[in-house]
This record gives C-alpha cells, sequence and structure tokens, in this order.
C-alpha cells in the first residue's frame, strides 16, 4: 500500500471549536507517527433495507461494509497501525478502545445513536474520537458534542494534513472541507481490513453527487450537483483486487445515481462488460439510477451486456402535483409507469423507493401509491413517510414556514415527519400503516414478486454469483425450514416456489433471483407488518389525545 501523500491544507478551511461557544472546548496534545487506530462503524437499528430476517438464513452477518471508512483507512499514514470493528456483528469491548490512540467513527444518520455510545465510551476510558462521514456532515454541532474532532465534507484531499496535525499536536475540534475532491485520486480502499466472509456484497463507488434538485435530497447539499467520477481503470482497480482476494458475490456500484453522467457510465459498463469476458464474469452488479435511465436504450444494453442484475428507482410518488412540488422534475418528463416496465423489458429488475407526506398529498395517495406499485409489478418496494434532513431544500423551507420540528428523533422513513404536515398526521400515519399492510400481506407480495419475473426479459450475458454448491444447500435447507415449516406464510412460501420451479428451473438467471425474493419474504413481511402495527399504534395513540383535548 503506497504511502498517503502528505497534503497541505489548502482546500482545507479549519473551524476551531471557539467559534461554537456553547460545544465543549478542549486542547488537543500530539498523538505520535505512530498511531493505533480503531476504525468503527455503529450498528445499523433495524430497517427496511437492513435484510435481518434474510440475514437470519445466511452465514453472512451484515449487507455491506463501511465503504468510507475502509477508504479513508487508505488515506492514513502508512506508519499507522488500523484496525476495523463493524459493530453488525463485532464486540466492542472497553479493552479495544483502550487499545487505540485514535478512535475514527463513520456515520450516517440512522446510526447516530449507537455512534454516541462509542464516543462516551472511548471517552469513558481516555481514547480521542474522530466522527465524520453524512451524520457529520449535515449535524457536526450536533456531533461535536459527543466527538473529539468532528470533519464535515469529503476526506480524500484533506485527510493527510489532518493526520499530521492529529501527530503533531495541531489538531482542531472541527474541519470543514468545502472542495469537492478530485475523484480522480480517491485510494482504492482497504478491502483486505474487511472480514469479507460476513458480508453478502462487496460495495465500490465509481461517482459522487446527482445532477438533479430534488427538494427532500441531502445527497446534492453534501456531494454535489456535480457528477465527479472515477476513471474506468480505477474501478477495475478495485474490481481486480477484490478477485484477488477471492470475491465472488454480488458487487453493489454505491453511487446515488449511477447515470448524473450518463456518458461516462455508459463507458465504463462498455469495459466492465470487457474485464468480465475476460475474467468468467466474477461478479454480478446492482446499482442506484434515476428513471431517465429508460431513456437510454445504449447504456441499459451495456449494464446488462456487464452483468448487472438490478437497479433501483427513486420513484417516489405517482402524483404529478407531489413531484412538481418537490422538484424532482426527471420524473415528469415520461409516465413513469411506461419508463419502468422499459428498464424491466431492458434486462434489469427494479426495485424502488416511494414517499408519501408531501403538501398536496390527499387521502387517495395510499390506494394510489399501492396501484402503482402493483401494477408496476415492483416487489421490493419501500414506503416511506417525507422527511426532511438537515442541509436539504425542504429543511429549509420547512424552518421558514415555521413547521420544522427541530427536537424530532426521527431516523428512518417510518418515523413520523419532522416538520408539520398539511395531511393530518394520524391519517398520514394510518394510511401508510394501511398500505406497507396491503404490500406485504404474504398473497399480494408473492404475486407481485413472480409478476416481476415474468416480466423481466433477461439476456444470455446475465450470469448470477458462482456460490459452491455446499452455500447454495446450506441456504436452502435454511429455508425450507425457517420458511417452509415454521413461518406464518408458509402456504404463500411453498406456492411461489412451486411456481418458480415449474417455471424456471432451467433460467439461471431467473431461477437466481426468485430464490432471492422467496428469502426476502422473510424480512419484507415481517419487518412491514411491525411497521403497521406501530404506526396504527401510534394513530391510535394520537386520535385519543386529540379526542381528550376536545372534550
Amino acid at each position: 500500500m503506497p504511502p498517503a501523500p502528505r497534503a497541505s491544507l489548502a482546500t482545507l478551511t479549519v473551524l476551531p471549536s471557539q467559534q461554537s461557544p456553547q460545544l465543549r472546548q478542549a486542547t488537543f496534545p500530539p498523538l505520535g507517527s505512530n498511531l493505533k487506530v480503531l476504525l468503527v462503524w455503529p450498528r445499523f437499528p433495524p430497517s427496511f433495507w437492513g435484510f435481518e430476517g434474510v440475514l437470519e438464513m445466511l452465514p453472512e452477518a451484515a449487507m455491506t461494509p463501511p465503504l468510507g471508512l475502509i477508504t479513508v483507512a487508505a488515506l492514513c499514514p502508512p506508519e499507522w497501525t488500523l484496525r476495523l470493528l463493524d459493530h453488525a456483528f463485532d464486540e466492542i469491548r472497553d479493552d479495544d478502545l483502550r487499545w487505540a490512540d485514535l478512535v475514527l467513527i463513520s456515520a450516517m444518520h440512522a446510526q447516530r445513536a449507537d455512534a454516541v455510545d462509542v464516543c462516551r465510551r472511548a471517552r469513558a476510558v481516555g481514547t480521542r474520537t474522530f466522527v465524520g462521514g453524512p451524520w457529520a456532515s449535515s449535524d457536526p454541532d450536533a456531533v461535536q458534542l459527543e466527538a473529539d474532532h468532528v470533519m464535515v465534507g469529503e476526506a480524500e484531499e484533506a485527510f493527510a494534513a489532518i493526520a499530521l496535525a492529529l501527530e503533531q499536536g495541531t489538531a482542531q475540534a472541527l474541519y470543514r472541507v468545502d472542495d469537492k475532491p478530485d475523484m480522480s485520486r480517491s485510494p482504492i480502499p482497504r478491502f483486505d481490513l474487511l472480514r469479507r466472509n460476513m458480508y453478502t456484497s462487496m460495495p465500490v463507488q465509481f461517482s459522487r453527487g446527482c445532477p438533479f434538485q430534488c427538494e427532500f435530497c441531502d445527497i446534492i447539499t453534501i456531494y454535489g450537483r456535480k457528477p465527479r467520477l472515477k476513471s474506468s481503470a480505477q474501478l477495475i482497480a478495485e474490481l481486480d483486487l477484490l478477485r484477488t482476494l477471492g470475491w465472488r458475490n454480488e458487487v453493489f456500484i454505491v453511487d446515488d445515481n449511477f447515470i448524473g453522467n450518463s456518458k461516462h457510465a455508459l463507458q465504463l459498463a462498455i469495459d466492465l462488460a470487457a474485464w468480465g469476458d475476460k475474467h468468467k464474469r466474477p461478479f454480478s452488479f446492482y446499482t442506484e439510477a434515476s428513471i431517465d435511465l429508460a431513456d437510454r436504450p445504449e447504456l441499459m444494453a451495456a449494464m446488462v451486456e456487464a452483468n448487472f442484475m438490478y437497479v433501483f428507482i427513486g420513484i417516489e410518488s405517482p402524483s404529478a402535483d407531489a413531484l412538481k412540488e418537490s422538484k424532482k422534475f426527471q420524473n415528469l418528463r415520461k409516465d413513469s409507469l411506461q419508463q419502468v416496465r422499459v428498464i424491466q423489458e431492458s434486462g434489469l429488475w427494479v426495485l424502488a423507493g416511494f414517499i408519501v407526506g408531501f403538501d398536496s398529498d390527499d387521502e387517495t395517495i395510499f390506494e394510489r401509491q399501492r396501484e402503482f406499485i402493483e401494477r408496476a409489478s415492483i416487489a421490493w418496494a419501500m414506503a416511506g413517510m417525507l422527511q426532511a434532513p438537515p442541509t436539504t431544500a425542504l429543511h429549509a423551507r420547512m424552518k421558514r414556514e415555521g413547521r420544522l420540528n427541530e427536537a424530532s428523533l426521527a431516523i428512518t422513513n417510518f418515523s413520523a415527519p419532522n416538520f408539520e404536515t398539511v395531511l393530518p398526521l394520524p391519517l398520514l400515519l394510518g394510511g401508510l400503516s394501511k398500505l406497507l399492510f396491503w404490500l406485504y400481506e404474504p398473497k399480494a407480495f408473492f404475486d407481485r414478486a413472480f409478476r416481476s419475473l415474468e416480466i423481466w426479459r433477461t439476456r444470455p450475458t446475465q450470469k448470477p454469483p458462482a456460490l459452491p454448491l455446499s452455500y447454495n444447500l446450506r441456504l436452502l435447507a435454511a429455508s425450507m425450514w425457517t420458511q417452509g415449516v415454521r413461518s406464518s406464510y408458509r402456504r404463500a412460501y411453498w406456492e411461489f416456489l412451486w411456481n418458480l420451479i415449474r417455471k424456471y428451473a432451467f433460467d439461471e438467471t431467473r431461477m437466481w433471483m426468485g430464490v432471492m425474493i422467496l428469502l426476502s419474504a422473510h424480512h419484507f413481511l415481517i419487518y412491514a407488518r411491525e411497521v403497521a402495527d406501530e404506526l396504527e399504534q401510534e394513530c391510535r395513540a394520537l386520535k385519543t389525545q386529540t379526542a381528550a383535548v376536545l372534550a
């Protein structure tokens, strides 16, 4: 691993802690040049995309590792000793915290409770903490209350200088990197630090940023609206390393909009196809893209040729008024249902996100969402509440209108919105509860899922991961016992499995996707019902409170 360059602070804006007098102030002694650094990825609470129910049946313990954290690890000086703990499955002991000179944490907003706990535990044993990532970038004041050092922004062009300051005792409490780094200088992540056998897929990143202006999105405020990209050679070098390390499962290209720069995405897909041909397609890929992917047949064909299997699309709403209100204009150019069908028939299986709670939404939105999802045959449909994350235009508008609830503890899209909604909250909570119940009632889910396989037009170039036969047999046995014998939906399970075998036994790709869908049922059917019940309970409580006030 080549040493990280010792960059200057030329592109770095340093904000000393004295600029926030309400926050804890401290002086920091030098840590020396041979730091022992513990990199920590905090635990997520259960979530829609956490697939906790599926993981019960898998030998792996988490879906994907922390790409940001292992990218920062690649920026660390070679003299530093690094250890990585993923709190999804690793125990974090006080002895681990005492071992370290510095605990380096990256966290998303949903991970903040566990990140705070790790910071407090490290402080209790006298170990310094440094927090970066999306949570720090969107809410640095809150993070500064818990961490010794906080970094706002992206690390590539600044971290070498920060590392030197930590060593020499000149490090500040708050760093703000306003410039967006050149992705062509981003290092190969330290995949070697990971317990790779504990994950179902490996992440790589091609680009950051998105050209659109969706009001509720913090991607464009944190990473910018001008996509910044790696070269094909860079990304392929990362894939070569993963292949050398023995990885043979899925690879997630984590870009928030893979086609933000569609010209370069096309070239990457072409290059990935050639690389896959050379190496007998060791991986299958999946990613996220905007719905205008449907308008790019050459790009979709190249993605399928490169062995992309499926894609997440942010559809959000069938309501044109909601899309206009949120400035999601790219979803208004054509009929969204038809665009989904084009993508499916071009060879990419579609999963999608949907949102309720826009100002223009009325009581009909829940049935309209259900009807769209059913007609589009989207098996994995995340329908959740609109939230106003810090830094977004929606957050600013809600604050300006006096509607922002700054005390909100919402961490997921199933929490009550962090602002005052136009649709009365009991109706919103109750409506989302019904929508989730409708979508993830076993028969409705499996019927929709089977239609998704029938609509999906696979191509001969698409091949599932070549996992060992022993792995597949173990997984099948776990599924039949957990789902086919012990679950409450076992009748629907066997019906789906029988139809899958009957129709697609000799279609390797559809069979693989069908088994993935079958396994996913043990997460979605259970988690969606739990959330629906919680929303309904909250709805009843609000109605009771309202009745008491009126009485």
